[in-house]
């Protein structure tokens, strides 16, 4: 084989290794990446469920989104474990939360209802079901929306012409599942006494570590993003340094800046430093949660970037870099006043450190606990 035969080989096969990576984000199904959104919405009434089939893991759903400029019934199934529908509640679990999370593109169009209009979104690309803290992607996805100019609209402009990309997008969300699914089966779990919250957590070099980040009210010092309830669910609460150091439960203590830098010693085993190590931040990253596609996850940390919260001047108030960056508090050491962010970006290869200077105290980041003392 000649020279030139190799070559045309060579990128033959590289073009079809690239056309079958898997999608970063569920908007790249669509060939929009970075246009997509991904948002809760509340469920009206019950969730029902249908007669569970075991041997196909296949639970039958169908509930009412009402919330705001979504206003749609569902119709599908979810893949769900046999163990969890028979051990863990999964029923009551599920209608206790009542939220579906939905991909979708912000394109709101005005509907006729009666004399007035409704201001609806129809271009839904995906809907996964809330149950505690887990997602559950909707398969055999069927939408009726409550105004019939949308409902008709969908069918005829969206459900047939979308379905192939929405079968692309639940695939997507179902490898995050097992993803996740996986990542509990190697992980342990805490309960903090304070508000019963549970986080999952893992040892690293022997230290057990949060694997989620903090969601404890420390009232005045902590803050949803945006102030949603339901970015608190995802990612946890924003601290300010005080709230920071109140936030982690008995038992359990705000990570030291050495504590920090072992940790990714640990988990890198790169011993001449982090700033030397191979890129290693997409291996902390979690698979969600960042614009232009998450991360693997390898470790198990799932670094979600949570954004933070600025305060400019005395009383403007602004809440900044969701899908862009994550920055997690550390403690001070001893006498050493010095208090140091570690953070990192979308671009990111490694998470640093940042220092805090005196006037960025009262802005808010994401906290993790270590256990111990």
């Amino acid at each position: 084989m000649n020279l030139k035969t190799i070559l045309i080989a060579a990128i033959g096969l590289s073009s079809v290794l690239a056309m079958a990576a898997p999608p970063k984000t569920w908007d790249a199904i669509y060939n929009a990446a970075g246009e997509g959104d991904y948002t809760s919405g509340k469920i009206d009434g019950n969730i029902r469920f249908g007669k569970y089939t075991h041997y196909k893991e296949v639970q039958p759903v169908s509930f009412r989104v009402n919330d705001g400029q979504f206003q749609f019934s569902v119709a599908g199934t979810l893949t769900v474990p046999a163990n969890k529908i028979e051990k863990e509640g999964f029923y009551d679990n599920c209608n206790e939360t009542k939220e579906a999370w939905i991909s979708y593109f912000n394109k709101p169009r005005a509907f006729k209802n009666g004399k007035s209009e409704d201001s609806l979104i129809i271009n839904i690309a995906g809907v996964d079901l809330a149950c505690g803290d887990e997602l559950f992607a909707v398969a055999d996805l069927k939408l009726k929306f409550d105004n019939a100019k949308a409902d008709a609209a969908w069918k005829d402009e969206v459900y047939g012409r979308e379905k192939y990309r929405r079968e692309k997008v639940v695939e997507f969300r179902l490898a995050e599942q097992e993803h996740k699914a996986a990542l509990r089966e190697k992980s342990s779990f805490f309960t903090d006494p304070r508000d019963g919250q549970t986080y999952r957590t893992i040892k690293v070099e022997g230290r057990e570590w949060f694997a989620q980040n903090v969601n404890y009210n420390v009232d005045g010092h902590s803050w949803c993003y945006e102030d949603k309830d339901s970015y608190c669910a995802r990612s946890g609460r924003l601290y300010d340094l005080e709230g920071a150091r109140k936030a982690c439960p008995e038992g359990w203590h705000l990570p030291r800046d050495r504590e920090w830098n072992d940790l990714l010693v640990g988990l890198t085993h790169c011993y001449d430093g982090v700033d030397k190590c191979d890129a290693f931040a997409k291996k902390m990253k979690a698979t969600t949660g960042w614009q232009g596609g998450g991360g693997t996850d390898e470790y198990g940390f799932s670094i979600f970037s949570s954004g933070y919260r600025k305060v400019i001047g005395k009383s403007t108030v602004r809440y900044e870099d969701m899908g862009e960056y994550a920055g997690f508090w550390s403690a001070q050491n001893g006498r050493n006043e010095t208090i140091w962010l570690w953070s990192m970006g979308r671009m990111s290869d490694q998470m640093v450190r940042q220092l805090v200077p005196s006037n960025s105290k009262n802005n808010a980041y994401s906290v993790r606990c270590i256990n111990g003392n």
